[in-house]
């Protein structure tokens, strides 16, 4: 193991070391294998004080903080999890890029005491990267449980580094392991530890020779240029033919591949290593987790085992956590109330510009934050799947099935988050695809997850169930419900044949660790993280696309000629009220313009508030609160008193007078704006499908935050009425069957949720040209789709539910006859 033996021998004392300067602030790598408790490590350093990142040109997230300790400033970066730097998967890249480009003081390898024997490979490759380094011996308590006996001394004295034995869950070695940081910034060890490589030491010795000076040690990236890692020839300019000839040489002597074996020759030092510092006390006995996976893995348990956990988060995030929702709605609703307090007034159908566009963003906004509840339980719970263990058992179930559509083990819970399931997000879901190692199935998973059925397309469905479906609603909701993910895995397997053939692939390499209690601090604090930035680098996008929807759709305005006869019958309304209110003795109460405005706005207030009154000390509080701010207006708006009760009639017609008139005006504006005149535009398209300009009008409005597309179909077709009462009003028009129905039903299916999702297909395919894909090809898809089926259905006469049945029998169809096509190997599996 050391230059001086060879390979499997155990080096002598620990060498002296000479001290350095104590630097101002340390610079801290946290490295360590996935599952070995690395995060929790972390977060005990850190706490709440940590910066969410993600690293240049990758969407893998970096974690990092800054602290104070014994007056030492330290950085912390936590890299992401990785068992080698053998560049298979995007998290080792990332780490060996960054121990490679930035300055690094203090490398801390986290390892898990309970597999030590397995985490000492990524050790010994940390090692010979010849930076200051600390080990923390993670999960001492399941080591001990296991009956593993680690003699730490030992190991600190075979490494040559300091040994720190910690239990990260119980909050157990932080003091020791900062001070360890602090003694491995300011030491020098002599003379670092390092593999013997045996016959290859000379290659070794030779290519270093190559290696222009670097702050990494020349003798590790000699052996990564040995290896053949392209980064590191890239880096070092030496030339792939000299690795070649020197690998063909070696070929022709020992019949050897260089880097099989020197991954043989580490794990050879870990097992010398492991049996040198560590014992089994006991015979190896059944555990917990190996009880436990006797169900979880057993082949027909497995799948009845899984789809209860899924329906445990459905149930938990989606159905409890939609009903928290009643809750703070009510608390959003007090919030824009407040903010529209400081807007303008409108003066009976005069509605001022800042207030519309105040409404307007505040409705946008409320919209996305309604849904925080859901997202909260959504990553909390994915928190606790991925503490717990069950994640990697969830992807080993279901890579059999999904690897035939090109996607991944791992794709699971991001169909289910996205709405596998009605009532799912595709931005928590596509956000929960950066754990997917494989690049090509991580891509199909963020282009497929838009598929699944959003939470906000739910209004729209059933507000078109309830007008065309009520006698079998529930039979059209179990198709909507189910054909998402047969589709899903359809679009996965077309862009795996195609557009991501060449990408990137991986093999599923998993491990399944042992189970063990999620900490609720670690639980809480990756739930918070994820959910700020969602409200971060979503909502504040998707606020910058409400403005330009604004913009479209309210200019360039109502015609003059129509807004001047509207006019006119609003002031035909102001003049019968003015009469039947002159007949009282309270007429000089709204004898001005401005009085009956100002009567107006409070009456609407106060209607809208008494609505959310819950009881009658409620109730009392409301009205003492009115009759303080203006108590002869009160008085009308009770109608108490003959001559208030004749002006609260006439107020109460005024006042639909000026909602309908309001109505009319919106629908005018709409009717003749940018956004209305693109979706007169695009009618010689989708009139095959059977939309008309208002339909179109409906879903780009829509785009924005999919809620919305109730209220634009209700806007147009209600000609006054309440938006309750939409689907009654889409019904009641002629132009309309269920077949239409049907159309709109497949396209919304098909169709991407929101702009907020692909706004985060952005970021975590870190490419417009993907964004663009994900956008505009599920367009297309739905108007194709939409316009063959509506035009079969016509063509046939088909009724509505039967267009249905066939568009989902032809659905399965499809996904079964791809699933008897076996798809293309990757690279790395030909040959095997």
């Amino acid at each position: 193991m050391s230059s001086s033996e060879s390979s499997g021998k155990i080096p002598g004392d620990i060498p002296s070391m000479a001290p350095k300067m104590i630097p101002r602030m340390i610079h801290v790598a946290v490295a360590g294998q996935p599952n070995c408790g690395k995060s929790t490590i972390f977060n005990m350093l850190c706490g709440m004080n940590q910066h969410v990142a993600n690293y240049p040109g990758v969407t893998v997230d970096k974690y990092s903080t800054k602290m104070r300790h014994k007056g030492v400033e330290y950085t912390l970066v936590d890299l992401p999890g990785t068992y080698s730097f053998s560049m298979f998967s995007l998290e080792e890249r990332v780490a060996k890029e960054y121990l490679l480009d930035k300055e690094v003081d203090v490398i801390v390898n986290v390892v898990d005491a309970s597999n030590l024997r397995r985490n000492l490979y990524l050790t010994f490759q940390l090692l010979e990267l010849g930076k200051p380094m600390v080990i923390i011996l993670n999960m001492m308590d399941v080591a001990q449980r296991r009956d593993i006996d680690i003699d730490v001394g030992e190991l600190a004295r075979i490494l040559n580094i300091k040994v720190v034995p910690a239990v990260g869950v119980q909050q157990q070695g932080k003091e020791e392991i900062l001070d360890a940081i602090a003694a491995a910034a300011t030491e020098q060890i002599s003379t670092p530890f390092r593999v013997n490589y045996a016959e290859f030491e000379p290659y070794i010795e030779e290519i270093e020779q190559l290696v222009p000076q670097h702050e990494t040690s020349r003798r590790w990236l000699a052996i990564k240029a040995l290896e053949g890692d392209e980064l590191v020839l890239q880096r070092t300019g030496i030339a792939p033919e000299k690795i070649s000839s020197i690998n063909d040489e070696l070929h022709a002597r020992f019949d050897l591949d260089v880097d099989q074996c020197f991954a043989s020759i580490r794990y050879q030092n870990a097992d010398v290593a492991f049996h040198r510092c560590a014992k089994q006390t006991k015979a190896k006995r059944s555990t917990i987790t190996d009880s436990i996976d006797r169900w979880v893995l057993n082949r027909w348990a497995s799948f009845p085992v899984l789809a209860g956990v899924i329906f445990l988060i459905y149930q938990l995030a989606i159905v409890w956590g939609y009903k928290i929702t009643d809750y703070t709605w009510p608390l959003l609703a007090w919030v824009r109330r407040i903010i529209m307090g400081f807007m303008p007034d409108a003066n009976f159908i005069d509605v001022p510009l800042v207030s519309e566009f105040a409404l307007w963003m505040v409705n946008s906004t409320m919209a996305l934050l309604n849904y925080l509840p859901i997202f909260f339980i959504l990553f909390a719970l994915v928190a606790v799947l991925e503490g717990v263990g069950y994640m990697p058992r969830m992807a080993f179930i279901l890579d059999r099935v999904f690897k035939r559509f090109g996607l991944h083990g791992q794709s699971t819970l991001p169909l289910v988050l996205g709405g596998a399931f009605v009532g799912g997000c595709a931005v928590p879901g596509v956000m929960a695809t950066k754990g997917i190692a494989d690049e090509r199935a991580r891509l199909a998973t963020i282009m497929t997850v838009p598929y699944m059925n959003c939470l906000a397309k739910v209004p729209f469905y059933t507000l078109l169930l309830g007008a065309f479906f009520a006698t079998s609603m529930s039979e059209m909701m179990f198709y909507i419900s189910t054909v998402t993910l047969f589709i899903a895995l359809i679009i996965a397997r077309l862009l795996t044949a195609t557009f991501l053939a060449q990408h990137e692939t991986a093999p599923f390499i998993m491990e399944l660790p042992p189970y063990h209690l999620p900490t609720f601090k670690g639980v809480m604090l990756r739930a918070l993280q994820r959910v700020w930035l969602y409200v971060k680098k979503v909502v504040t996008i998707v606020l910058a696309v409400a403005v330009v929807l604004f913009v479209m759709l309210q200019y360039p305005g109502v015609p003059e000629s129509s807004m001047q006869q509207i006019r006119a019958e609003a002031d035909a309304a102001l003049q019968t009220f003015d009469a039947q209110a002159a007949r009282t003795d309270l007429h000089h109460l709204v004898a001005e313009p401005t009085q009956v405005y100002a009567l107006l706005n409070m009456y609407d207030t106060y209607r809208s508030r008494r609505m959310q009154t819950r009881s009658a000390e409620q109730l009392e509080a409301l009205n003492a609160e009115f009759q303080a701010l203006n108590p002869e207006l009160f008085i009308l708006v009770q109608g108490e008193g003959s001559a208030a009760r004749t002006i609260n009639r006439a107020l109460r017609n005024l006042e639909r007078s000026g909602k309908q008139l309001r109505m009319q005006i919106k629908q005018e504006k709409v009717s003749t704006s940018y956004l209305g005149m693109f979706g007169r535009a695009l009618e010689p398209l989708t009139k095959f499908s059977g939309f008309d300009w208002r339909v179109n009008v409906a879903f780009l409005s829509s785009f924005a935050a999919r809620e919305s597309a109730v209220a634009t179909l209700g806007s147009i077709y209600e000609q006054g009425k309440t938006d309750e009462r939409a689907e009654q009003s889409i019904a009641a028009d002629g132009s309309y069957t269920p077949i239409h129905a049907v159309a709109m039903l497949i396209f919304m299916i098909l169709s991407p949720p929101c702009i907020a999702t692909m706004v985060v297909v952005k970021l975590q395919s870190n490419s417009y040209r993907w964004m663009l894909f994900a956008t505009f090809f599920p367009i297309t898809l739905g108007i194709v789709a939409s316009s063959l089926f509506y035009t079969l259905a016509t063509t046939f006469g088909w009724s509505g539910i039967e267009m249905m049945r066939i568009f989902y029998v032809s659905v399965i169809a499809l996904t079964l006859l791809l699933a008897l096509i076996k798809p293309r190997r990757a690279n790395w599996e030909v040959g095997q």
